[in-house]
């Protein structure tokens, strides 16, 4: 079975023939963009947000904005899809990897170490939806003085502890990408706290008439509004057509979510050397952007590929490796990187990133249905009962050798 995303049913349908008939192109924040935009700042605790057309370029907006340029270190977690890290080669700026832990949330301890004087702030990914402990990272940044920024491109309407992701962050970034929880097709949206550092945004991608307006005539930047910085990043009405839509549905989506990952779970449970990458807890409500759940076969007595395998003899395709999301160190443009403002003299590897690859090659993911209709019952029933005979064959096979 496979499970189609995004739903495209009567409600998406009319809602983008609607924004069909009313505008395809806008240049200010008005209409569906200032409605999407209210209510996405308002469920993820934030007081500005300002659209873009991805989650990359919504990254790019928040480096500048956060004034970060040639020279300047940003520690970024070495577990990651590398979108998040490259914009700041557009930037001339230096990201630093660091590794995680075994949850893929960033390893303080050891990130401690990479902090010198030219660095200016840390990025982290809730990866597969995984709402890292932010709290403890604003605490840490503040310490050392550094902003915050959180890549929550897998993790719409996460939280943890009480605190939405994005919520404590000087910059908070989500990717609006057609496999997306929250999907305009293509899109992105970035949230801050902070006036100084939306108006910077909007000035980098969202010339004329929106940074007109939206840009203080007393800051020094007014001057430059009607040009803008030179790129154009303004999000598609018919996308976010989609997206609102999409919005409205969040909560009962996570809901549904969870319980089809704690039904998973309960498949795994008490098995050696396997540990899901995101438990079902109370403290936290993860979005489950993935379910992902590693294999030790120093304990388990078989590899992640023995596994992948016994589901594919049982026409299980619905499980998958987390390789499309491997180290950004294993990526050539990291260990010789490249810019096209500044010139690069060493790697950005600075230490030891063993966990980060682990996880990747360690890993298996499957997606999780976002409703409780007998379509996704009969795909989570399908590929829990293959997932529970899958183990029963490798784990026998370990056993007999």
């Amino acid at each position: 079975m496979t499970l189609p995303w995004p739903p495209i049913d009567d409600d998406v349908r009319a809602a983008v023939l609607r924004q069909l008939h009313t505008d395809i192109s806008i240049y200010d924040r008005s209409g569906i963009i200032s409605r999407f935009e209210d209510a996405f700042a308002a469920r993820h605790q934030a007081k500005h947000a300002l659209l873009t057309s991805s989650g990359t370029a919504a990254l790019h907006s928040a480096y500048y904005a956060l004034g970060i340029g040639p020279g300047d270190e940003v520690i970024v977690q070495d577990y990651t899809f590398f979108a998040t890290a490259m914009p700041l080669l557009q930037l001339g700026a230096v990201p630093v990897l660091a590794d995680v832990d075994r949850h893929g949330e960033l390893d303080l301890e050891r990130a401690t170490p990479l902090v010198t004087n030219k660095t200016k702030a840390l990025v982290v990914t809730h990866m597969w939806g995984n709402p890292q402990a932010t709290r403890r990272l604003r605490a840490w940044c503040d310490h050392h003085g550094l902003a915050l920024i959180e890549d929550c491109s897998h993790a719409h309407g996460a939280a943890r502890d009480g605190v939405s992701v994005g919520e404590l962050a000087d910059a908070a970034c989500w990717s609006l990408q057609g496999r997306k929880t929250i999907t305009a097709g293509e899109g992105g949206i970035l949230t801050t706290g902070q006036r100084e550092v939306y108006e910077k945004a909007t000035l980098l991608g969202h010339f004329n008439k929106r940074a007109i307006t939206e840009v203080r005539e007393e800051s020094p930047l007014h001057r430059f509004a009607e040009t803008g910085l030179g790129l154009k990043y303004r999000a598609h009405p018919l996308g976010l057509a989609m997206a609102e839509v999409y919005l409205s549905r969040l909560d009962s989506w996570l809901t549904c979510r969870d319980q089809h990952a704690a039904y998973l779970e309960s498949v795994l449970a008490g098995l050696p050397g396997i540990s899901v990458l995101t438990p079902t807890r109370p403290d936290r409500l993860a979005t489950f952007y993935a379910f992902v759940f590693t294999i030790d076969p120093a304990t388990s007595g078989f590899t992640r590929d023995n596994l992948l395998h016994a589901l594919r003899q049982r026409g299980c395709g619905e499980f998958e490796t987390c390789e499309s999301m491997r180290p950004l160190h294993t990526y050539p443009i990291f260990a010789a990187p490249r810019s096209p403002v500044t010139t690069y003299e060493t790697s950005f590897v600075r230490c030891d990133l063993t966990v980060s690859e682990d996880l990747a090659t360690s890993s298996l993911r499957i997606a999780v249905p976002a409703d409780d209709s007998p379509e996704s019952r009969a795909y989570i029933d399908t590929a829990a009962a293959a997932l529970n005979e899958a183990l029963t064959s490798v784990t026998a096979a370990t056993l007999a050798r």
